[in-house]
């Protein structure tokens, strides 16, 4: 769905996702598909480093354009970067979601949202160091990957989960995440569930990710 960055403002305020929106997110001079992209899935990066919004905005090679759509912080803030185009996934694919819904190989940047959670990516378990992730950055990750099922899907209804897939999935080059899939699926179907109350969405992640720390089932 080609979603206006009203639309997704509107969204990631209803999901009640903590948000600092990054100046020109919504500008066209950063949008390489002048609003062409036609989104149906998410992938989750990890950064690799510390301190990366600034090189996600303006440090990367193809600034204007931006490095991912979502910069998750150590503390849970999600950086909205680029409500348009942005170039994160790279060569890739194809990938399949549905039998009609299927993003064409090297076309990842045009259909789907790239979030970025800072982490140095060397270690799967979440234990608040820096070569892991903090239970904040889960919860919102989560919180924010439900928010954009909703958006992407015309009318009120969400998509699933399966529409949220790893860069390691889309290509073998990559290794982030380090956790399983199905162990983000999970996390991100408890915010999906409990989406009209943000306690209980964290109360909900916190057991889940205390009963499975190690980013696997």
């Amino acid at each position: 769905m080609r979603v206006k960055t009203k639309r997704l403002a509107y969204k990631l305020k209803k999901y009640k996702v903590k948000t600092n929106y990054i100046k020109g997110w919504s500008s066209d001079q950063i949008d390489p598909y002048n609003g062409r992209s036609n989104f149906w899935g998410v992938l989750l990066h990890h950064t690799a480093g510390t301190h990366s919004l600034g090189w996600v905005v303006s440090g990367n090679p193809y600034a204007p354009v931006r490095a991912c759509h979502f910069l998750v912080d150590r503390d849970g803030t999600v950086n909205v970067v680029s409500g348009v185009g942005a170039y994160h996934a790279g060569r890739g694919g194809p990938w399949r979601f549905t039998r009609r819904t299927r993003v064409p190989k090297d076309q990842g940047n045009q259909h789907l949202y790239g979030i970025e959670i800072e982490s140095l990516g060397s270690s799967a378990k979440i234990d608040n160091s820096v070569k892991g992730m903090t239970l904040a950055q889960v919860i919102s990750t989560a919180t924010l990957s439900a928010a954009l099922l909703n958006a992407m899907r015309p009318g009120w209804r969400s998509y699933s989960v399966s529409r949220v897939i790893r860069h390691k999935d889309w290509t073998a080059r990559k290794p982030d995440v380090k956790q399983d899939l199905d162990w983000w699926h999970e996390v991100i179907r408890i915010a999906c569930r409990n989406r009209r109350s943000t306690a209980k969405t964290r109360l909900r992640i916190a057991e889940f990710v205390e009963a499975h720390p190690k980013g696997k089932l």
